[in-house]
């Protein structure tokens, strides 16, 4: 029984004494370092690279000094490293205390205060991530049906429906998710003021829109993410007073409409009453849009945050080589190129090079190393980017 409390006695004493260091080290100051290449006079385009740059490095810095200042113990055996890469951190402020150029590069020092743990209504630190990842924009692309609607509704097709077109003022998911994401920072692309940019076959006169079909539309109103999915409301029944029932479902995902990686996905139930069927259907798919924005919300942030704090796939399509120009190609890619920590081939087939890259940082960054790079006998040019794709071409010098 001494024992047991002597043991006891000194659990709560390391408890005690490890509780005020953890708590303290939620938040660290560091100063980083950040390095961009300068194209020609575009001095302000290499500094917004180098301080994104410094941010990555400081959010790498901090969350390296919280796990060694932290020597987790569990069932009296050291964590593994492996925390490291499960730790996330963000930026809630910095400030910019030096800057040199020298020849093509810039070089900018910055001191910022580094969080770990969820971004939580941190709207500063949203903001800064937000940057930190180009500022993607998303669209919504949600078929509805509420009570009173004989069909699901969708906006995406402009041809001879009137059935449909004449619902699709009611867009309950629409305009919760849209309200939900800008009030966490998001970039949203109204599809009414992108109509125009928007073409679409009979194909695409369906409420289920593939993953393919979800993406072109996206990308034709230069959104890089798409939220797609259904909603449905139905009548359960009366439950006294005059009152009406109405159950609704919402299931959603977000995919990325250059590379078609789910960012998140969300299935939710609401219900809701009033003395008005449509008014009560109303409000329960408000719910379930609710309910499923603020599931999907910091699932998309968590993911932004561990590619700005590690890395990112980005693939790459080379076209116009030969097997010697390709091995060339991969070589300076691997060691020339910052920031690239792995290189995946995909697949290599009439003069046609596919790969995918784990990168520290975006393709756009990538394709303005690989322009200034000297491959001999070849060189590279851009012919498309996205923040996680490339496409470019050989030409002969």
């Amino acid at each position: 029984m001494v024992r047991i409390t002597r043991f006891t006695f000194l659990l709560l004493s390391l408890i005690l004494l490890v509780s005020p260091v953890v708590a303290q080290e939620d938040e660290k100051v560091v100063t980083a370092e950040g390095v961009a290449v300068v194209q020609g006079s575009n001095v302000d385009i290499a500094r917004d690279a180098a301080v994104s740059d410094a941010q990555q490095k400081a959010v790498e810095q901090a969350i390296g000094i919280l796990i060694d200042s932290q020597t987790q113990v569990e069932n009296f055996q050291v964590i593994s490293d492996s925390i490291l890469s499960q730790t996330k951190g963000f930026i809630k402020s910095y400030n910019i205390v030096r800057e040199v150029k020298e020849d093509n590069l810039l070089r900018v020092t910055i001191t910022a205060h580094v969080a770990t743990g969820k971004l939580g209504d941190s709207l500063s630190a949203i903001g800064i991530l937000m940057g930190q990842v180009h500022k993607p924009r998303t669209m919504i692309l949600v078929a509805e049906q509420n009570i009173g609607q004989e069909w699901v509704a969708w906006w995406w097709y402009s041809g001879n429906v009137s059935h449909h077109a004449q619902q699709t003022d009611m867009a309950i998911i629409d305009n919760t998710l849209m309200d939900k994401f800008v009030e966490k920072g998001f970039e949203m692309i109204d599809h009414q003021a992108a109509s125009q940019d928007i073409k679409v076959t009979n194909a695409y006169n369906i409420q289920d829109l593939s993953a393919q079909q979800a993406r072109t539309l996206g990308s034709q109103a230069h959104a890089e993410v798409v939220i797609t999915g259904k909603g449905l409301a139905k009548l359960y029944g009366n439950v006294g007073g005059g009152l009406k029932s109405v159950q609704a479902d919402v299931s959603l995902r977000a995919v990325r409409t250059d590379t078609g990686q789910v960012l998140a996905t969300a299935t939710t139930h609401a219900a809701a009453v009033h003395i008005s069927e449509v008014s009560a259907g109303n409000d329960a798919l408000k719910k379930a849009a609710t309910d499923a924005a603020e599931q999907m919300i910091p699932k998309i942030l968590a993911i932004y945050a561990k590619e700005v704090g590690g890395t990112r796939s980005v693939n790459i399509t080379v076209t116009g080589l030969n097997k010697t120009q390709f091995v060339k190609f991969k070589d300076v890619l691997r060691n020339q190129v910052r920031g690239i920590k792995g290189l995946n081939e995909r697949s290599f087939q009439n003069g046609v090079a596919k790969m995918s890259v784990d990168s520290k940082n975006s393709a756009q960054i990538i394709s303005d190393e690989l322009s200034l790079k000297d491959f001999g006998s070849f060189a590279v040019e851009v012919t498309g980017s996205t923040a996680n794709q490339l496409e470019l071409k050989v030409v002969p010098k």
